[in-house]
C-alpha cells in the first residue's frame, strides 16, 4: 500500500463493510480511466469511544488492507493510496472533496453511519465539491470481491453537466444510456401516446453529445410528471442514475434502489 501523494485521486470511503469494498472495486475503472490514484481512506470517528486508539487503528488498517487486496485482485493497473483519518466521517470526506476527482462510497456502511441524523452519503453528495458516487451492491455480488456491474446509465436531459458525466460513464462501462425527457404538456398527449414535439426536443438536446460519443448507444424515454418518479419506478440495482446534487437530495434518489452519481453544476 502506498503513501499519499499530491495528485488528485478518486477517493473511496472505507469502513470495513462489504458495501465499501464494492465501492472501491467500482472506482477502479474510474481511477484507471482518469489516470489518477485510487485513494482508500478510513475515517475513525472520534465521537465513538468504543475501543482504544491502538485497537481502532488496527481495525482501520485491517479494513484498508482488505479493500486493497480486493482491488489488487482485479489485476487492473492503478496506483492505490491508503490513509487513516481521525474525525467525523462527513467532515473528513468533505475535506477530501476539495482536491478529489471523485468520491465513492457504498450505499450501506457510511450511508447509515449517522442513524437518526440523516445519511452521510446523501449529505456528502449534496455538498461535495466534486462528483460523488453512491454504489449499490449488485444482487449477483454476494462475493464482496466481485466488481458491481452497471448494465445501464440513466440521466435526465435538461442538465448539460449531468449529460456529460452520463455519456462518459456509459462509454467507460460499455453500456447504453437511457436519456429521459419530461413531458411538459400532458394535456396534449393522447392516452398511451407521446407528444409529437417531445421526441424532437429530445433529439435536439442529445445531438451534441451523440456526436461527441458516437460509440454510446442511446435509448430515449419521454415521460409525464417528474422524471425521478419514473426513475424510481424503473430502478434496478445494476442501474447508474446520474443527476445533479440538488435534485438528488430533494427527490431522495438514494432510496430508489440504483447506484447514483451526483454532480454539481460546473463539475467537469
Amino acid at each position: 500500500m502506498s503513501t499519499r501523494e499530491s495528485t488528485p485521486a478518486v477517493v473511496v470511503g472505507i469502513d470495513g463493510s462489504r458495501a465499501a469494498v464494492q465501492a472501491a472495486l467500482w472506482a477502479v475503472d474510474e481511477a484507471a480511466d482518469r489516470n489518477v490514484p485510487l485513494r482508500l481512506v478510513y475515517v475513525v470517528d472520534l465521537s465513538k469511544l468504543s475501543g482504544g486508539v491502538e485497537q481502532r487503528q488496527a481495525t482501520a488498517r485491517t479494513a484498508l488492507y482488505d479493500a486493497f487486496r480486493a482491488v489488487e485482485a482485479t489485476g487492473k493497473r492503478v496506483t492505490v493510496e491508503t490513509d487513516v483519518l481521525w474525525g467525523k466521517p462527513l467532515n473528513k470526506l468533505m475535506e477530501e472533496s476539495r482536491s478529489a476527482a471523485m468520491i465513492c462510497v457504498g450505499s450501506m456502511g457510511l450511508n447509515h453511519a449517522r442513524s437518526g441524523q440523516g445519511s452521510v452519503a446523501g449529505t456528502l453528495a449534496g455538498s461535495s465539491l466534486c462528483p460523488v458516487a453512491v454504489i449499490n451492491r449488485s444482487p449477483d455480488a454476494a462475493d464482496a470481491a466481485r466488481t458491481p456491474r452497471v448494465q445501464r446509465v440513466v440521466a435526465e436531459v435538461d442538465n448539460g453537466a449531468v449529460l456529460r458525466h452520463a455519456f462518459r460513464q456509459a462509454r467507460l462501462r460499455g453500456v447504453p444510456l437511457r436519456a429521459v425527457c419530461v413531458q411538459a404538456a400532458p394535456a396534449l398527449v393522447a392516452a398511451g401516446g407521446e407528444s409529437r414535439t417531445e421526441p424532437t426536443k429530445l433529439d435536439r438536446r442529445l445531438s451534441r453529445w451523440t456526436r461527441l460519443y458516437p460509440d454510446v448507444p442511446v435509448e430515449q424515454a419521454v415521460v409525464r410528471g417528474h422524471p425521478y418518479r419514473y426513475l424510481a419506478d424503473c430502478a434496478t440495482p445494476n442501474q447508474l442514475l446520474v443527476t445533479d446534487s440538488h435534485t438528488a437530495q430533494v427527490c431522495s434518489v438514494y432510496n430508489a434502489g440504483s447506484s447514483v452519481l451526483t454532480v454539481r453544476c460546473g463539475n467537469l
